[in-house]
């Protein structure tokens, strides 16, 4: 899976049929016709013109690869029924002109063979329906964002494009764990600009303004951008495993690790969001910084000047 899409696992059903939407909007045009949710449930999100019909669903996760598949293919199961049961409504929707021959299943992610061996009998299922608005070589597949990953980077760089955060406010430093900002403050204390204890205590303050302020941000990309959520907390977390495996190797001085670090997640943020104002994304980053440093990925080595 590209590493972009990895952090669409776990969207929420809305999320997801959201992304989803403006995706197919932007694969098929004009084609694409929206079925709001409004007005009874005919078990799909749209359907095209040419007659491919999507059902978008994202189970809440995680999961193992068993769980996903059954949940994967009891949403198929239940949805073809629909897509059989409602002939009554189904043929008022499409009219004469759309015949369905592709029904879609959109998942965020698909680790099984089974849900494509699962799809095969629904088509078999389907077939001997014979539905007025449904081909006779009606196929019953399942596709993830992938399919569509020309469609998707689209839709991502057109929301790079116009992506805006709210002005900082003075953040409630009370709500934050203070056995993580001891954790810090000790840490810090190892960079050897910083054993000076107000100069340290002036520092831990500002990192913990980025924190609380990132979290914020962190929460407002999430509800109003959607895929820049997804791009960002996947390269943080790819990051987060150098940390593990690759920083804690680094025997440099405390200040130069710490350095490299800010500027290799600050790199990260601006790759995500390059449209986001600099002050902003280095609260992002410091924001990101400091919450390793509270909950441990990242730790430095004595610095041996006194």
């Amino acid at each position: 899976m590209d590493q972009s899409m990895h952090g669409l696992i776990g969207l929420s059903g809305a999320e997801w049929q959201d992304l989803c939407t403006r995706v197919l909007r932007m694969h098929h045009g004009a084609d694409l016709v929206v079925v709001p949710d409004k007005g009874g449930d005919h078990g799909l999100e749209a359907y095209t013109l040419s007659g491919h019909l999507f059902q978008c669903y994202s189970p809440t996760e995680p999961l193992s690869t068993q769980k996903r598949y059954e949940k994967q293919r009891e949403k198929t199961t239940k949805d073809v029924g629909k897509f059989i049961d409602n002939s009554d409504k189904l043929k008022k929707l499409f009219g004469e002109h759309v015949k369905i021959n592709r029904w879609i299943i959109m998942c965020p992610y698909i680790d099984s063979k089974d849900l494509a061996a699962h799809c095969a009998a629904q088509t078999k299922r389907v077939r001997e329906a014979r539905l007025e608005y449904a081909d006779p070589d009606i196929h019953v597949i399942c596709q993830t964002m992938e399919d569509y990953e020309f469609s998707y980077k689209k839709v991502v760089n057109a929301q790079l494009a116009r992506m805006h955060l709210p002005p900082l406010a003075e953040p409630d430093y009370s709500s934050v764990d203070s056995a993580g900002v001891d954790r810090m403050r000790e840490k810090l204390g190892k960079v050897h600009s910083l054993r000076d204890e107000s100069r340290r205590s002036d520092y831990v303050r500002r990192l913990l303004y980025s924190y609380l302020n990132s979290q914020e941000f962190r929460a407002y990309i999430k509800d109003h951008y959607t895929e820049i959520h997804a791009l960002l907390e996947s390269e943080l977390d790819d990051l987060e495993q150098r940390l593990v495996m690759e920083f804690v190797l680094d025997n440099s001085r405390a200040a130069t690790q710490l350095q490299k670090v800010l500027t290799e997640t600050e790199k990260r943020v601006k790759e995500c969001a390059p449209d986001t104002a600099s002050g902003d994304s280095r609260t992002l980053a410091q924001g990101q910084v400091a919450e390793w440093l509270m909950r441990c990925p990242l730790d430095f080595y004595e610095d041996l000047a006194s």
